[in-house]
């Protein structure tokens, strides 16, 4: 006879759910934290290096692009080998990335250290990945709730290695400062064991396809990850030389990144609790069209250090406030078993935004000496963000058939 009880199996339960929101907040702690505190190097590497700043950013849009490339790609090897087995050789490939960054010497390694091996990395051990797991392991009475716990924990990475990059790049160096990230990066593999999922069958592509692929609430979702990736990457990579092109010193921009993750860490668990209580697609417009207003006005205020540290706290509500959004509207509306998959595929739209917002930006900074096409841009896809998830209505959530 069995001495278990539905409450100690409650208790288990919640024990083990638990366990998947502390590690999925770690792992998105050490990924998003080193690779958003990257841009802060790149002054010093294009001293280094003494290529162009278009040169430069391609390696990180690149970067962007295969992360994207990759997303869906490890959501599905997750769901069919595991999502532990796909974090270990994605923690492995991030800090190889970095490894041979610090490295490199000439334009192609360069390029495929900083753009394609680190790219490969984050992608496999990044939100759709992690949120689809802790998904997995946690109700939806709480699941919005949770998935904005730890996309809080990529925040509090931005805060966290924004200050320690910073200070290794000062005191060592930029090459000392890419091999301290790696190191970190390696911390990974600890926590990757509680994210432990159960390996599903494959399913028919074609029932896959017609009731995700072509639904519209689906495509309306990853236009507006678009422009959320385009403005993350534009800010993470760009603002550090944008602080550096106005003749302030570079703690400005390590104070700017830190104070955007510190207050997104509040700002995304908020997100995530409004989620559970009003309709997600509404917040997300609300997130998106607060992202083109402040934009809008911190074109026209004077490049001052407190500028700068004005825009980086309202930005900082809004940075990553929509990965819960995002990720709970799908498991909402499309089930969980498939989260990883499908989370990849709206994040593969997010790293073309992220691909364009790197790179373009940087072309445009060479053509014009600043970056002010770019803010106007920003501004404008941010606008027209909130208006492609008005479309998205509250309707019955998808039967389980697909979770």
């Amino acid at each position: 006879m069995s001495n278990s009880s539905p409450t100690n199996q409650s208790v288990a339960w919640q024990a083990h759910a638990l366990l998947a929101v502390i590690a999925g907040l770690l792992i998105l702690l050490l990924n998003m934290g080193v690779r958003q505190s990257m841009g802060l190097l790149l002054p010093d590497m294009q001293i280094s290096f003494g290529w162009p700043m278009a040169e430069l950013s391609f390696a990180f849009a690149v970067q962007n692009l295969v992360w994207g490339a990759v997303s869906p790609l490890a959501g599905v090897a997750a769901e069919r080998y595991g999502t532990v087995r796909v974090l270990l050789v994605g923690t492995l490939l991030y800090a190889v990335g970095l490894a041979l960054l610090a490295l490199s010497e000439s334009a192609w390694l360069y390029q495929f250290s900083n753009g394609f091996l680190i790219g490969v990395g984050v992608g496999a051990t990044t939100f759709p990945v992690v949120l689809a797991a802790v998904g997995r392991h946690v109700g939806e009475p709480q699941r919005s709730f949770a998935l904005g716990i730890v996309s809080a924990g990529g925040s509090l990475g931005q805060f966290l290695f924004a200050l320690l990059t910073q200070w290794a790049n000062s005191r060592f160096g930029w090459i000392e400062a890419v091999w301290i990230l790696a190191a970190c990066v390696l911390l990974m593999a600890l926590f990757s064991p509680w994210l432990k999922t159960a390996v599903l069958p494959p399913k028919p592509r074609s029932e896959t396809r017609e009731r995700v692929h072509f639904d519209r609430r689906f495509v309306l979702l990853a236009m507006g990850f678009f422009v959320c990736g385009y403005h993350v990457a534009f800010i993470s990579v760009h603002l550090p030389n944008l602080v550096a092109v106005c003749g302030l010193t570079p703690d400005v921009a390590a104070n700017s990144l830190a104070l955007i993750g510190l207050i997104n860490v509040a700002g995304t668990v908020f997100a995530g609790w409004l989620g559970g209580r009003y309709h997600k697609p509404y917040l997300l417009s609300w997130i998106y069209g607060l992202r083109g207003a402040i934009v809008l006005a911190f074109i026209w205020l004077p490049k001052t250090a407190e500028s700068f540290y004005f825009f980086s706290v309202v930005m900082g509500v809004l940075w990553l406030s929509t990965v819960p959004l995002t990720s709970g509207t799908l498991a909402q509306f499309f089930g969980t078993a498939r989260l990883a998959s499908l989370f990849g595929l709206v994040m593969f739209s997010h790293q073309i935004g992220a691909f364009f917002g790197a790179w373009v930006s940087g072309w445009l900074f060479d053509q014009t000496g600043n970056y002010d096409a770019v803010w106007l841009i920003s501004a404008m896809l941010g606008f027209l963000a909130a208006a492609v998830h008005l479309p998205i209505k509250p309707e019955r959530p998808a039967q389980a058939a697909l979770a």
